[in-house]
């Protein structure tokens, strides 16, 4: 797998002691443009993100993190808030009581409305726009402590409810939940939600772009939710995209080659699916068979780096070099020699 390292500082040190030093520089294949980031960028995202306390039954605090996406307006995962009557978004020494909520417990993401906010919003960029090694930044507060930054790349996109949940390699603790995935231009991509299965290094973040059904939801007081979200059901009853990641990362090929199967009857315009059968054929030795499924998926998601990758290797192991080497040339020298996902 790719050896990357991201960035992590701590956001109190940087903005008070560094001023406008540059901090470093990513550029990677799929990016918008490249990724200068200095204490400028890092302070234009920390002025839209906010720090998330919920008085629990029995006064317990939990917090988390959320983003300001229009006029006091807070997007974050609704597992920070669900068992909460009192939430704020807290910016320093500025807090700003939530009144109401809507709520989508099931893709657990939370809007809050809070009385009047001086915040700016961020621009919300569409997770179908974006492409597997895009240079991706995470922006919140870890357990309620000191703001924390961490840059990393999208490894995968997973097809799922009119988007893509990100699955991506820049870094959060737990008590991150509800921070920001910003893109190279500081458009919100997503919200860091939960941690890949096994903690192989893998995040996963919500797609920002769920907003706007988000939106549509009636207002509700704030109270208790019932419900869980995806990603905490029983894995039989989560989304298929989880299900199979959790059977790569424990090498069950067999079994992840009999579901991409059925997901292929489920959604067979899912790349994904495809993706997943193609590279459980691979897996179990059977290179010849894996060629078919892999060349579909290309046909639905002709620019996917963990397609690409898969397919030259199928068609080296089969024989034709030149096709190989052709596909191969495609991906950029990072994305060469991933495992599954960089």
């Amino acid at each position: 797998m790719h050896a990357h390292r991201p960035l992590r500082l701590r956001l109190s040190h940087l903005l008070l002691g560094l001023g406008t030093a540059v901090l470093a520089s990513a550029a990677t294949a799929g990016a918008a443009s490249r990724a200068d980031y200095d204490s400028a960028f890092i302070t234009r995202l920390s002025s839209s993100v906010v720090k998330i306390t919920a008085n629990g039954p029995g006064n317990k605090l939990f917090s988390g993190s959320g983003v300001v996406v229009g006029p006091n307006e807070v997007l974050t995962n609704c597992h920070v808030t669900r068992n909460s009557e009192r939430v704020s978004a807290v910016k320093g020494a500025l807090r700003y009581p939530a009144v109401a909520q809507r709520a989508d417990m099931a893709r657990d993401l939370c809007l809050l409305t809070t009385y009047e906010m001086i915040l700016p919003p961020v621009e919300v960029r569409s997770a179908t726009t974006m492409a597997t090694g895009d240079t991706v930044f995470f922006y919140g507060y870890p357990g309620g402590a000191d703001a924390f930054f961490t840059d990393g790349r999208v490894g995968s996109l997973h097809p799922f409810a009119g988007s893509s949940v990100i699955e991506t390699s820049a870094g959060f603790g737990l008590g991150a939940s509800g921070g920001g995935l910003f893109d190279a231009e500081g458009r919100l991509v997503g919200i860091a939600t939960f941690l890949s299965a096994g903690h192989s290094g893998h995040y996963f973040a919500m797609p920002a772009d769920w907003l706007t059904e988000l939106r549509k939801q009636p207002a509700q007081e704030l109270q208790p939710m019932p419900g869980m979200a995806l990603w905490e059901l029983p894995t039989g009853q989560q989304p298929t995209f989880l299900q199979m990641q959790r059977m790569v990362q424990e090498k069950r090929w067999l079994e992840a080659l009999d579901l991409a199967t059925r997901w292929i009857m489920e959604e067979p315009k899912n790349f994904d699916a495809w993706l997943s059968q193609g590279r459980a054929f691979s897996r179990t030795g059977q290179a010849a068979k894996a060629v078919e499924p892999l060349q579909r998926a290309i046909e639905l998601a002709p620019g996917d780096a963990n397609v690409i990758r898969e397919l030259g290797s199928a068609l080296a192991a089969v024989g034709d070099k030149q096709a190989s080497e052709a596909l191969f040339a495609r991906l950029a020298p990072e994305d060469r020699d991933c495992e599954l996902a960089c």
